[in-house]
């Protein structure tokens, strides 16, 4: 990577398309002054949003590449492959492919992503599929949990590579080298769970280099009990989803204590303030940004919903997997491993 840090950025695909992701590149390019982005969607829109920081010194280090096709969240991953190949997406994958920037951020479509990405990017060699995973708050320390949604049928041999994936992604993110892993399971006990699950088991007891703890539930990833948590797509996205959605209830609760009878707001204010800065310290906004692992080069998926605030963070892990050379060290760990 360069001494100066260059993101892709992908200013279309997400709910709110560049109406969030322009004021968090804005705040970027303030927070960073080492940092230059090039920002990929149509030109009018952009420029549009542009102009109200047009005096502000850091729009001389953001360059917008006009790009007019867009991937919807409606597109799938064959008509992302055939016909999205000039869209806001494509390019920003493009600039990653020829150097020009060290990682991109999409809120993009992501089956679109994944298909994208290993089309433009190509897989680092051995890895049958690349994998979605981030890095969550728990409470000791964080938990990297993958895959988050890219692989549904998932076999034993493919969890074995994801575990390998997150352990070296969640060494980035903790500075830790020393890592207990785990598989999610519908219960602890070794007799539970799927066949390929079960399987997966055993290849990872067999693993010198993976320091298996065992299976673990769904409470357990908030739990600090293990680093890496492996699981396929759809367990691995209902997790961290319905996790979300409790976190976002109780913030919805603490703000209508107020609203109660005298009695329950006498009680309900002492453990307020605690709640309420409970929850800005788990905010899904402040952990939002998944690498997309395994292809060639550091992407970043930022959920589609995200606010400006969340699309900053999904920029904020871009730099540290870029500044980590996180694809890099990706190939060289699965290529000690096949080795």
């Amino acid at each position: 990577m360069s001494s100066q840090l260059r993101l892709a950025v992908d200013a279309m695909g997400g709910d709110l398309g560049p109406r969030s992701v322009v004021p968090a590149c804005i705040r970027f390019l303030q927070r960073f002054p080492q940092a230059t982005l090039k920002l990929f969607g149509p030109q009018t829109q952009l420029q549009d949003l542009l102009r109200e920081f047009h005096s502000s010194p850091v729009i001389e280090r953001l360059e917008v590449v006009p790009c007019e096709q867009v991937v919807t969240q409606q597109c799938n991953p064959v008509q992302a492959l055939r016909r999205k190949r000039e869209s806001s997406m494509a390019r920003a994958l493009q600039a990653v492919a020829a150097g020009e920037a060290d990682a991109m951020v999409t809120a993009g479509n992501t089956g679109a992503l994944l298909a994208l990405g290993r089309s433009i990017l190509g897989t680092v060699e051995g890895v049958r599929r690349p994998a979605l995973g981030k890095s969550l708050p728990a409470e000791t320390g964080s938990c990297f949990l993958l895959d988050l949604g890219a692989n549904i049928d998932c076999s034993a041999e493919d969890l074995l590579q994801f575990a390998r994936m997150g352990i070296e992604a969640q060494r980035v993110h903790t500075g830790k080298r020393q890592l207990k892993v785990a598989l999610l399971n519908i219960g602890a006990e070794p007799h539970k769970g799927t066949e390929e699950v079960r399987r997966a088991a055993e290849l990872f007891k067999a693993q010198p280099d993976i320091d298996y703890f065992g299976f673990v539930e769904g409470h357990d990833i908030f739990t600090g009990v293990v680093d890496v948590v492996v699981c396929d797509g759809l367990m691995g996205n209902v997790a961290m989803k319905s996790a979300e959605g409790v976190i976002r209830l109780m913030g919805q609760k603490a703000f209508t204590i107020e609203r109660k009878s005298s009695f329950k707001r006498f009680f309900g204010q002492l453990a307020i303030k605690l709640l309420r800065k409970w929850r800005t310290q788990v905010e899904p906004a402040r952990y939002n940004g998944a690498s997309f692992l395994g292809v060639k080069g550091n992407v970043i998926k930022s959920h589609g919903g995200a606010s400006s605030e969340a699309f900053y963070r999904a920029m904020i892990t871009a730099k540290e997997c870029a500044e980590a050379d996180l694809a890099s060290r990706l190939s060289k760990a699965l290529a000690v491993s096949h080795g």
